[in-house]
C-alpha cells in the first residue's frame, strides 16, 4: 500500500513540477544595423506640362419631379385646376362612396371606374393645357396646365 501512495505522490509531484514550469522567453529579434540615409538621385528637369483646360462650369441641377394628389369629394375635383412642370405626376384619389372616372377629351386621360378610394394617377411629358371631366358626372371639371 505504501508503494501505491508513493507511485501516487511521485506522479502528483511532476505534474505540479511540469505545470508550474517557466515559459521559455522569446527569442530575442535581432534589430537591422542602421543604415545610411538614402540620398535621391540627381533627376534631369522635367519639362512643364501644360496646365490643365478650365473646369466646365457645373451643369444646373435636375428638376426634380413631384407627385400632386388631387382628391374626388363631393363630386368635386379639389384642387380643380393646377399648375405642373413637364415630368409631374397627378393621383386623383376617389374619396366619395359612388364611382367616378377622369378622361379627357382627346382620350389623354382615361381612367378606369374608380370606386371609393381607388386612385388614377398620370405623369405628363409635354407641356400644354389638360381639360377633364367625370364620365359618369360630366358636370364634374378640372384643368391640368403643365408648363
Amino acid at each position: 500500500m505504501k508503494s501505491k501512495i508513493f507511485v501516487f505522490l511521485s506522479i502528483l509531484m511532476i505534474f505540479a513540477v511540469a505545470c508550474s514550469a517557466p515559459e521559455p522567453a522569446p527569442p530575442e529579434l535581432s534589430k537591422p544595423a542602421p543604415s545610411a540615409p538614402i540620398q535621391p538621385a540627381a533627376t534631369a528637369p522635367q519639362p512643364q506640362s501644360p496646365a490643365p483646360a478650365p473646369a466646365t462650369p457645373p451643369a444646373a441641377p435636375a428638376q426634380v419631379s413631384k407627385t400632386i394628389s388631387i382628391s374626388i369629394k363631393s363630386f368635386k375635383f379639389t384642387p380643380a385646376d393646377v399648375t405642373i412642370n413637364v415630368g409631374d405626376t397627378i393621383v386623383w384619389t376617389n374619396e366619395d362612396s359612388v364611382p367616378h372616372t377622369v378622361e379627357s377629351s382627346d382620350g389623354t386621360l382615361r381612367s378606369d371606374q374608380l370606386d371609393k378610394s381607388d386612385s388614377f394617377s398620370y405623369k405628363f411629358t409635354k407641356s400644354g393645357k389638360y381639360s377633364y371631366i367625370c364620365g359618369i358626372h360630366p358636370s364634374m371639371k378640372g384643368s391640368v396646365t403643365v408648363q
